[in-house]
């Protein structure tokens, strides 16, 4: 069986910007079989090192500026130019793109690697996520768990 990685990314007492995080904990609770699941703050050496030796590999981030809260953007990872240039919602996004970019210059871009985006509403100091993101959270690690993603 092929393990698969979900690294969840971003800052939890940020409201929306746990997304990624949210759905980490969610699939980590499921403990689907094959399914590995790690939370990142976004750091690009780190995501680097979270997914060495996975050759299937789904982040999960946060972003603000391309389409109404709750929506769900899934982006492969030769698409890095369209992901630096969404408006993020923190600057860990940018550790994202420049990850993905590092990886494929080194050679280290593992073999299936996708970004899903879930669109924010709300990013000020707290930990609860808008009731669109709480959906699309929900919604993205029903898919994961699936494999219908």
């Amino acid at each position: 069986m092929t393990r698969r990685l979900v690294i969840g990314v971003g800052n939890p007492l940020r409201g929306d910007d746990g997304a990624g995080r949210a759905v980490a904990r969610l699939l980590a609770e499921r403990a689907a079989p094959g399914l590995v699941v790690h939370e990142s703050s976004g750091e690009a050496t780190s995501l680097m090192e979270a997914w060495t030796g996975f050759d299937d590999v789904v982040l999960v981030d946060a972003c603000r500026g391309a389409g109404p809260p709750g929506s769900i953007h899934a982006l492969p990872a030769d698409e890095v130019d369209r992901i630096a240039s969404l408006r993020h919602a923190s600057s860990h996004s940018l550790g994202v793109a420049a990850a993905i970019g590092l990886a494929r210059a080194l050679g280290t871009l593992p073999a299936r690697l996708a970004v899903h985006a879930i669109e924010v509403r709300d990013t000020a100091e707290g930990e609860s996520l808008s009731p669109q993101v709480e959906g699309a959270v929900r919604r993205l690690a029903d898919e994961l768990a699936a494999g219908s993603r």
